[in-house]
């Protein structure tokens, strides 16, 4: 599968939890959170090593957009990382809590239409479908790797561990 819809499935996983949260009662949301907060610092990492870095070393040059869009998008995790600490200073039970969680996730779903919607066509058309398929095989390495409970670095450190030898071979 290629890297986009790797990451496609990803957004529709965290927006799927986040739905979850919002409908549970204040003892599940706090579980819930636990498992989506690594997944969505995962996405992130993923994204930036296998998909966003390479394209604005590889694109930048010939187009604009896709040379702002890392920095762009640094930007906005930074910004959702300083919500994510917020939440988890606060306890799950409190309205405050569910509040953060909420803007959380629309600030999240208005990132994720601007990449599939905006950023996307433009790495499609730049990488075409064999770099994409590369990508794709690195992403599914390191989420396998997060799910089966590997830290953010440590997920990706297999996934490039894991291309290093398929490309040895």
């Amino acid at each position: 599968m290629d890297a986009l819809e790797e990451l496609r499935q990803m957004h529709v996983e965290a927006k799927d939890t986040f739905a979850r949260i919002q409908s549970a009662g204040p003892v599940d949301r706090a579980g819930l959170w636990a498992k989506l907060r690594p997944e969505l610092e995962l996405h992130e990492q993923i994204e930036e090593k296998f998909v966003y870095e390479p394209v604005a070393e590889e694109a930048g040059p010939t187009d604009e957009v896709l040379a702002r869009w890392e920095t762009e998008h640094e930007q906005q995790v930074q910004e959702a990382d300083a919500v994510m600490a917020q939440i988890g200073e606060l306890e799950p039970s409190s309205p405050a809590w569910l509040a953060q969680v909420t803007m959380l996730k629309d600030t999240l779903a208005q990132h994720i239409a601007h990449e599939e919607n905006d950023i996307w066509p433009r790495i499609r058309q730049a990488w075409g479908q064999q770099k994409l398929d590369e990508a794709g095989t690195k992403i599914a390495a390191a989420k396998a790797a997060g799910k089966a409970g590997a830290t953010v670095t440590e997920a990706v450190g297999k996934a490039m561990e894991a291309m290093k030898q398929a490309v040895g071979r």
